[in-house]
C-alpha cells in the first residue's frame, strides 16, 4: 500500500515559501506519478497565481458563510453541518489535470470560528488521505502552529533567507512545534537566495541549533521575471538553476523514490 505524505512549507514572510512550494510541486509532478494536493494556507493566496490557477471561492469564504447561517439559525439543528461544509469545500477544490488545489483564504467578520475550524480540521484530515502527497504553503508567522493546523504533517520544511530574523524564526518554529506537541517526522531547513559566501556560516549556525540544513536555492532572474509578468512557475525553463536546485533537494530527502520516501516517513 502506498504511503501518504503531508509536507508543510513554513518560515518568515518574504523568504520565498510560495516560490519554493511551486517549484517543489513542479518537480514532484515531473519526476513522480503520485497524486498531488496543493493547499494554499496563506490568507494572501499567492500560490494559485504562481501556479496559473484561478480561484473562485476560498475555504475562508465558505467558513464565513457557514458561520453566518449557523448564527442566523438558517441551518436547522437537525442539519448535518459537517456534511454541508464538506460538500462546499469539495466544490471549491480546483481540479486540474496534474494536481488539485485548495485555497484556504481567510474568514471575515468578528466572533469565534472554533466550531467551524474543528469541522474544517476533520474535513482536511479526510481530504489529504485521498492523495499520495499533500503540499501545504503556510502563512507567515507562528499562528498556525499554536492552532495546530500542522498536526498531521509528516515533514516540515522551513524556508529562510540571509536575514537574521529568518534564521531566528526557524528556531522559534521548531521550538513552538515542540511546545504544542506537533510530532513532525522530520524538520528540514532550506536557504533561499542566500549568497554562497554566507552558506558555511549559516550551515554551522543551524547545526549548532539542532536544525537539519538540506540545501540552497539560488537567486533566479527568470523567476522574478515570471512573477512580475504574472506567469506560472511551469513556464520556467528546465535549465533554471532554482529548479535544478529544488530537484536536488527533493531527491536528497527522498521525495522522488518510493523506497526512500518510506525511509523519510520512518517506515522500514
Amino acid at each position: 500500500m502506498r504511503e501518504k505524505l503531508v509536507i508543510s512549507v513554513s518560515g518568515k514572510g518574504g523568504t520565498g515559501k510560495t516560490t519554493f512550494t511551486a517549484l517543489l510541486s513542479r518537480v514532484l509532478l515531473s519526476k513522480t506519478k503520485r497524486s498531488l494536493l496543493l493547499v494554499d494556507a496563506d490568507p494572501v493566496m499567492n500560490l494559485p497565481r504562481a501556479l496559473g490557477v484561478d480561484i473562485s471561492k476560498s475555504v475562508g469564504d465558505i467558513a464565513t458563510e457557514i458561520r453566518r447561517k449557523i448564527d442566523n439559525g438558517e441551518l436547522p439543528a437537525s442539519a448535518a453541518k459537517q456534511d454541508i461544509f464538506e460538500g462546499e469545500i469539495f466544490e471549491s477544490l480546483v481540479e486540474g489535470e496534474q494536481f488539485d488545489l485548495l485555497a484556504m483564504g481567510r474568514t471575515e467578520g468578528e466572533g469565534c470560528y472554533c466550531y467551524v475550524n474543528r469541522l474544517l480540521t476533520q474535513i482536511l484530515d479526510r481530504l489529504t488521505s485521498n492523495y499520495d502527497i499533500t503540499l501545504m504553503d503556510m502563512s507567515a508567522g507562528l499562528e498556525h502552529f499554536s492552532r495546530r493546523t500542522n498536526r498531521n504533517v509528516d515533514v516540515l520544511i522551513i524556508v529562510i533567507d540571509s536575514s537574521r530574523a529568518a534564521f531566528e524564526a526557524a528556531i522559534r518554529i521548531r521550538d513552538l512545534a515542540k511546545e504544542v506537541h506537533i510530532d513532525f517526522k522530520r524538520i528540514l531547513v532550506i536557504a533561499n537566495r542566500v549568497p554562497e559566501s554566507l552558506i558555511p556560516l549559516l550551515s554551522k549556525g543551524l547545526e549548532e541549533n539542532g536544525l537539519d540544513f538540506i540545501g540552497t536555492v539560488p537567486e533566479d532572474d527568470k523567476i522574478a521575471e515570471l512573477n512580475y509578468l504574472g506567469k506560472p512557475i511551469f513556464e520556467l525553463p528546465d535549465s533554471s538553476p532554482s529548479l535544478n536546485a529544488v530537484t536536488e533537494i527533493a531527491e536528497g530527502i527522498g521525495l522522488l523514490d518510493e523506497v526512500t520516501m518510506m525511509k523519510l516517513l520512518g517506515i522500514e
